[in-house]
């Protein structure tokens, strides 16, 4: 019986763990570009005319943003659930931004001029709960 009681207090306990310890983010991967056949990915583009837009009640995803060299990238986080994320990535896979996470990255803005022509990622991830993020994005 007190075998059957520690196994299964393990058990629980461990369980319990894997929902409180926070998996690593989507939004923090060392180069986006290794993950681009395995993740949803969208192209952003801009209404006519326009300059920027938001993406809203976005889950995980990579969103695809074609830019000049030269231009200005602003990336503004509206909002952010619990545990989601919003990081950008350059031409070559590799992050640009801090990452934005949680209610800490709600309202954060990064901008950048950008050094390269070619396709920057905007990289979100809403985390294990699936907590959906906005966010804008403008190029001047």
């Amino acid at each position: 019986m007190k075998h059957l009681l520690i196994g299964s207090l393990s058990t629980l306990l461990f369980t319990a763990g894997a929902y409180v310890l926070p998996l690593p983010s989507m939004a923090q991967f060392a180069n986006v570009k290794q993950h681009l056949n395995s993740l949803t990915t969208s192209r952003v583009v801009f209404a006519a005319g326009k300059s920027s837009t938001t993406i809203q009640n976005a889950e995980n995803n990579i969103y695809i943003l074609r830019a000049k060299a030269g231009q200005t990238l602003s990336l503004k986080v509206n909002s952010l659930g619990a545990r989601a994320s919003v990081t950008l990535y350059g031409v070559n896979g590799k992050p640009l931004s801090p990452v934005f996470a949680g209610a800490n990255g709600e309202g954060k803005s990064f901008r950048l001029r950008l050094p390269k022509t070619g396709d920057y990622y905007i990289v979100g991830g809403s985390g294990p709960t699936n907590h959906l993020y906005d966010f804008t994005i403008s190029i001047k």
